[in-house]
């Protein structure tokens, strides 16, 4: 490898590292969100479109003080935050039905083949086309509402959340966020899922499919959850404990979105009221998708499943492994 080919690798890793996208994905990234040529916050600050996302990247990657980054990148702090917040807004406003529901993606077919995939990775029912959980993001404590924002169970100050994943890693829906002391059962009520799942949530001969949540879900022609008491069969505790073994990759997804934001488990900077950290979260869904759709992560790999390619001698079939492939990021990032 010459000395050029090994300072682009070195260059792709940095900001692989510092950004969450390698270099040359992050000029995908731009085509992808279709962002401005230069990008204008509202105090004039302006901006070429790929320094202002690599802002943003940035920012939310690591617990960063804008102080540190204007250290570490030579970006004066103001331009930092007005420019962030300013792509922030773009990318939320323009792709937020991307996370509602998906009409142009989440066809019959598509939500029949996840289903297909699902069981034959071992639900014990062919109609879970995805799984729905909530999550807790711990905040600052505000300087008002705080009865409002407490959760007594976890005993902080937090918003909540609730996700469908599907089995190619992407997060097919999110609602978000409300008050920290409403329950899943709130959400999955005012997320206007019911609605939404009663209209498009079938195969294409009209057959009604699931997603699957964990207890605090109820049961209906579109949601299912476990069996619960303390008499249950023995088959019924075989069912829980298959679809469980399913059900943990939406914990997955939200420690996969945690972990390659860091931003957003900082608590200390989570503040409430003060600065948008709903959108700021809805946002890293989306880039978290666009990164599945580049790099095909844990949860891809999860549900590959074995497809029949033909007979490689009488009375024995030959199998290959496939991949649930998530779609480009072209694709996924449509009008």
């Amino acid at each position: 490898m010459g000395e050029a080919s090994e300072e682009v690798l070195v260059n792709e890793l940095e900001s692989l590292h510092k950004k969450r996208f390698k270099k040359s994905e992050v000029e995908e990234l731009v085509q992808a969100l279709q962002l401005p040529e230069r990008v204008s916050a509202n105090n004039l600050i302006v901006e070429d479109s790929r320094t202002a996302l690599c802002m943003l990247l940035a920012r939310l990657a690591y617990p960063n003080r804008l102080s540190d980054m204007a250290m570490k990148f030579g970006w004066s702090v103001e331009r930092i935050s007005r420019i962030s917040t300013t792509v922030q807004s773009f990318i939320h406003s323009k792709w937020k039905h991307l996370l509602e529901w998906d009409h142009i993606r989440l066809t019959p077919e598509k939500l029949a083949q996840y289903a297909r995939t699902i069981e034959q990775k071992g639900a014990p029912i062919g109609t879970v086309w995805g799984f729905v959980d909530g999550t807790i993001r711990a905040i600052a404590r505000p300087t008002r509402r705080q009865r409002t924002c407490y959760n007594g169970w976890k005993r902080k100050h937090c918003l909540k959340y609730h996700a469908i994943v599907t089995p190619d890693g992407l997060i097919s829906h999110l609602f978000g966020p409300v008050d920290g002391r409403r329950n899943d059962a709130f959400l999955w009520k005012n997320s206007n899922l019911p609605t939404i799942l009663q209209h498009y949530a079938h195969t294409p001969d009209g057959t009604p499919l699931q997603v699957y949540g964990d207890p605090a879900y109820s049961i209906s022609n579109f949601l299912l959850s476990p069996y619960q008491g303390a008499q249950i069969s023995q088959d019924q505790k075989l069912w829980n404990r298959a679809m469980s073994r399913l059900r943990i990759v939406v914990e997955w997804a939200f420690k996969e979105m945690i972990t390659m934001f860091g931003f957003l488990d900082y608590v200390k900077n989570q503040k409430h009221l003060l600065q948008p950290v709903g959108v700021q979260f809805r946002v890293a869904a989306l880039l978290h998708n666009a990164h599945v759709c580049l790099h095909h992560p844990q949860i891809t790999q999860y549900f590959e499943i074995l497809e029949n390619v033909g007979v490689e001698e009488p009375g024995r079939e030959m199998m290959e492994e496939r991949l649930l492939e998530p779609p480009s990021l072209l694709e996924y990032f449509h009008d």
